[in-house]
């Protein structure tokens, strides 16, 4: 286990992963690369500044319980936003100036109140990341989870988030 509780990938398999990397960002193919591992561990793996757009939607907190573990499964909501942080300061140290990072997070109830988890996740990683946050989306579930709650509506959609790591007007002008 890492210190965000996600297990670990073996030493041998990060290592193949750090030349697949390597050869695919040296190279001129823009076929799209899918990686799974702990997200953790192979974001470390990212020179810094060498990624245009990360588009992620990470388990919901709470919401599913995953045979191996991991990111979602915390006691404390609080301890689940600490979590994404880490992660996500990875994700700024390896997205380019010009960069954009999509986030989709769903929220969650606890005692039949809604936490807020998307904008405390957004208000963490402005206030204690620094991340620029361009725009709130809202995506519109069409058809929606069903419900079985008889006394709140059906939840039909959840924020996507647009952040970038500078703010670029500020760069060309100064």
């Amino acid at each position: 286990m890492n210190s965000l509780g996600v297990p670990m990938i073996e030493e041998n398999e990060l290592l193949k992963d750090i030349g697949t990397i390597k050869n695919y960002l040296t190279s001129s193919n823009r076929t799209p690369l899918f990686l799974q591992a702990d997200s953790y561990a192979l974001l470390k793996l990212f020179p810094a500044d060498c990624i245009d757009c990360i588009i992620t939607s990470p388990p919901y907190w709470g919401q599913r319980a995953y045979i191996n573990g991991g990111i979602g499964l915390e006691d404390k909501w609080e301890d689940y936003i600490n979590n994404l942080l880490g992660i996500f300061c990875e994700v700024k140290r390896i997205l380019k100036p010009s960069g954009s990072f999509w986030l989709n997070l769903g929220d969650t109830y606890q005692r039949k109140s809604l936490i807020g988890i998307p904008w405390r996740v957004a208000l963490a990683m402005s206030d204690k990341q620094g991340w620029i946050l361009r725009n709130s989306v809202i995506w519109n579930k069409v058809k929606g989870a069903p419900d079985n709650a008889k006394d709140k509506l059906r939840n039909v959609y959840e924020p996507v988030f647009h952040f970038v790591k500078t703010d670029l007007i500020l760069i060309l002008y100064c």
